[in-house]
């Protein structure tokens, strides 16, 4: 399964948006001291690289690998996301950073990452299956900001970690889209179900606004559900807590349905390539 390259190319072909831009140079300077001479890389991926970043929306998602454990300065890394937000306050809720050690990085998934994100303390997660993706779409598509390439750095995602990385996130939006309250909830259960329904289906990462346009096209039906939570998204609806119009649950419950079917179909082919594997040994 590969992952497409959007306007940003590996390495960035085309750079990250100029808003963006003003912010780097600040977040590579404050994450220097606590990070140090530990440092493997500093990576920027999503979005902000595969040229569907929406000004005053998209986050700027940066992962940092160390070499060793992770027993850095975690309260120095959070000081340096503060810090950060203070000289750019456009982005106070949207600059989202990991850190992760060698091991992560290698495919490990016994080493936890630590995470600073707005809204919630800084913490340590343990690495779960959809850690794949992440190293998948940060490998093909990221912007190498500091040391080693993406390339280099990252070990390969494999066919059957993304695989189950997909299937894991399908089943996690199923969970929650029913307690999910406000239109910013809604979008990104969408634009997320979107993304896996046609990695799973097409075989190919994209990221999410590719994914929703590959989507309408294949089930045009679906397009009211998808147009309007491109608009809550560009919005940023989060605070809108209205209930979900009654014309869209139904269309909901059928993409969620669809993608549910395409990892379950997904989950056959590998168990059936699994027994064609055993049976050949």
């Amino acid at each position: 399964m590969s992952a497409a390259t959007g306007a940003g190319g590996t390495d960035g072909a085309a750079g990250p948006p100029v808003s963006v831009r003003r912010v780097l140079p600040d977040l590579l300077t404050a994450v220097a001291p606590p990070v140090g001479e530990r440092l493997i890389g500093v990576w920027l991926y999503g979005s902000a690289v595969t040229g569907s970043f929406d000004r005053g929306v998209s986050d700027i998602d940066v992962l940092i690998g160390i070499e060793g454990e992770l027993d850095l300065d975690t309260d120095g890394l959070a000081a340096a996301h503060a810090q950060v937000l203070r000289a750019h306050p456009g982005f106070r809720d949207r600059l989202d950073l990991t850190c992760a050690p060698a091991a992560a990085l290698a495919g490990g998934l016994l080493h936890p990452l630590f995470v600073v994100s707005p809204g919630e303390p800084p913490h340590t997660v343990r690495v779960a299956p959809r850690w794949a993706l992440t190293r998948a779409l940060v490998r093909e598509t990221g912007l190498t900001l500091a040391g080693r390439p993406a390339r280099e750095a990252l070990a390969p995602a494999d066919a059957g970690e993304v695989r189950l990385a997909l299937v894991d996130s399908v089943a996690e939006l199923r969970s929650r889209a029913p307690g999910v309250r406000h239109r910013g909830g809604h979008a990104y259960v969408v634009l997320t179900a979107c993304r896996a329904l046609r990695a799973l289906t097409a075989g190919e990462l994209a990221d999410k606004g590719e994914a929703v346009a590959w989507t309408a096209e294949r089930w045009p039906r679906l397009r009211p559900l998808l147009a309007a939570a491109l608009v809550w998204r560009r919005t940023q609806a989060v605070r809108d807590e209205t209930p979900l119009p009654a014309e869209l649950v139904p269309l909901l419950g059928e993409l969620l349905d669809l993608a549910a079917a395409a990892a379950v179909a997904e989950e056959t082919r590998s168990e059936r390539r699994h027994h064609r594997g055993t049976r050949d040994r």
